[in-house]
């Protein structure tokens, strides 16, 4: 049974989730080799991604098994990788020079570390990044672009922000975005603080409202001026925007991370969260990532305003919608839910309902024992849907080599 197998079936024996991740985190680093031990760190620290709504301690897992077996650069990328997902570019910039020593790294890295340099205004190290990106990739357009926003003449950039501005309609759109996007990041860089910046990233996101650089940057002056209800309406807009069910789930819960993350709003957060839930079982054929974070951040955040009843609605919807979450993810859902049902809202059918379920997920957990011994199920029927799907969330993880 591999390291990954072996921590999620650590997990469902659990009473306290939280306290296993401390058990095992120690467990791992008391024997073996170095590369082995990175390479369990590694492991808990995607264990971890699903289980905790803040980022730090999976972060602080990802670095640490980096800096174990430094060959081991998938945590660093991973590491990396998490860092942008939150919108942390400068982090991005910073891991991914550590990333770009080794001679392992991936030919795109250069591009990605360079954009990063460059919008989170460190110009003069973004220069280097990209000319070597732009030796490794030469077709790149983004890197192409990202050069041409670094090698202007300071003593004229008015009038290369000027010129790019006024002759950008005269393109097609896709060309129009790049000149404008240019123009930005040149305005970023010599004046930051000049009203023409957010026009232009605003234009920029009419045309195309995923711009990754104009959405750094524009989420980055919002945020800077403390406008947290334009940022968290253009945040709802991009996700109503997204191509199909399954990116506006991910957006969504990106959303979610990032208010977590990056602007410390857990309220927001929990609300995109939330928002991501309910469409993950409004659907129920495409799975989102992290659903037990998303839940652990709901009962935190609901649960502090007495709001119990919404969140055993989520719960519900997911355990009949369960949409290809993980057998844990159910286990967890289940479980939590019941206790809620139980301790705070005194519904003792509904309790039953959810420990019913996690009985036929996982009748060895403590927590459902727990519940059996001193309550008891009575006939309460399981919420048959999640019982099948963790069966067969189960038996694929038994099967993977």
């Amino acid at each position: 049974m591999d390291t990954r197998t072996l921590l999620r079936e650590r997990l469902r024996r659990s009473r306290d989730w939280a306290i296993a991740i401390d058990e095992l985190e120690k467990e791992l680093e008391a024997s073996g080799s170095k590369p082995e031990q990175s390479e369990r760190l590694f492991e808990l620290a995607a264990l971890v991604e699903d289980v905790i709504p803040e980022r730090e301690r999976a972060l602080g897992l990802y670095q640490r098994a980096w800096k174990l077996h430094p060959d081991n650069l998938k945590a660093l990328s991973r590491a990396r990788e998490v860092y942008g997902e939150i919108g942390r570019f400068e982090m991005v910039a910073k891991l991914g020079e550590m990333e770009l020593r080794s001679p392992a790294a991936a030919n795109n890295l250069a591009a990605i570390v360079g954009e990063a340099l460059l919008d989170s205004g460190q110009k003069d190290k973004a220069l280097p990044v990209l000319e070597r990106a732009l030796e490794l990739t030469p077709d790149s357009v983004r890197v192409k672009d990202a050069l041409a926003a670094v090698n202007y003449d300071p003593e004229f950039w008015t009038d290369e922000v000027e010129r790019l501005t006024d002759e950008a309609e005269r393109f097609d759109e896709s060309t129009s975005v790049r000149m404008l996007v240019r123009a930005a990041r040149i305005l970023r860089l010599e004046a930051p603080e000049d009203e023409r910046l957010e026009e232009l990233l605003k234009r920029v996101l009419a045309k195309d409202i995923d711009e990754p650089s104009s959405n750094f940057l524009y989420e980055t002056l919002l945020s800077g001026t403390n406008r947290w209800d334009e940022l968290e309406s253009h945040h709802k807009r991009r996700a109503e925007r997204a191509p199909d069910h399954g990116k506006k789930i991910e957006a969504l819960r990106t959303f979610g991370l990032e208010w977590v993350q990056r602007f410390k709003d857990r309220d927001r957060g929990a609300r995109f969260f939330d928002a991501a839930l309910r469409a993950t079982a409004s659907n129920g054929a495409v799975p989102m990532r992290s659903v037990v974070a998303a839940f652990t951040l709901l009962r935190q955040v609901q649960g502090e305003r007495g709001e119990w009843t919404q969140l055993l609605d989520i719960a519900e919807l997911l355990l009949e919608h369960p949409s290809g979450l993980a057998h844990e993810d159910l286990l967890y859902i289940a479980i939590q839910a019941g206790q809620i049902a139980f301790d705070k809202s005194n519904d003792l059918a509904r309790a039953r309902r959810f420990f019913a379920t996690a009985a036929a997920i996982e009748g060895h957990n403590p927590s459902v024992q727990d519940f059996v011994d001193a309550v008891g199920l009575e006939s309460e029927p399981p919420y048959q849907a999640a019982v099948d799907a963790a069966s067969r969330t189960k038996a694929v993880a038994v099967e993977a080599p």
